[in-house]
């Protein structure tokens, strides 16, 4: 995943200023699990079921990509794999054991916008990743 965050507000930089010459931050750090807890979560994210028509979903919204004349290159299987990997985390983190064709396109953009390589007219249109990522998510069928 690639999650652009972005900069801090001038008043949360001089903040950030202050906090960080002052004290070290890390030193106030104080594990919320251990090495087990995450590779229990991570087991756990493994178990959650993904109905055939989610799977067909990703695999639609990869092909949409890999159709779309503004990429060079478009999704791979292997892009495919993270995109559901991490649905399926965020299924777990929401209380659930499925995953729904939301907590595929909540995360869409986050996984696989960096994958592209867009072609040099959109480039030059100003268009990005996340656009193209976005667009194909509007545009492909979402199961019922």
């Amino acid at each position: 995943m690639r999650i652009d965050i972005g900069y801090p507000t001038l008043a949360e930089e001089a903040r950030m200023l202050t906090e960080q010459t002052v004290e070290e931050p890390l030193e106030s750090l104080r594990p919320v699990t251990s090495a087990r807890g995450v590779i229990s979560l991570a087991e756990d994210a493994k178990a959650i079921y993904v109905e055939e028509s989610v799977n067909r979903y990703v695999v639609a919204l990869l092909r949409h990509t890999r159709g779309d004349p503004r990429l060079y290159l478009g999704a791979s299987p292997r892009s495919g794999i993270a995109l559901l990997r991490v649905a399926k985390a965020r299924a777990l983190a929401r209380g659930r054991d499925f995953v729904q064709p939301d907590d595929v396109k909540a995360v869409a953009v986050d996984v696989l916008s960096h994958r592209l390589i867009l072609a040099p007219d959109a480039r030059s249109a100003g268009l990005s990743g996340r656009d193209l990522v976005r667009d194909a998510v509007e545009k492909t069928p979402v199961p019922v």
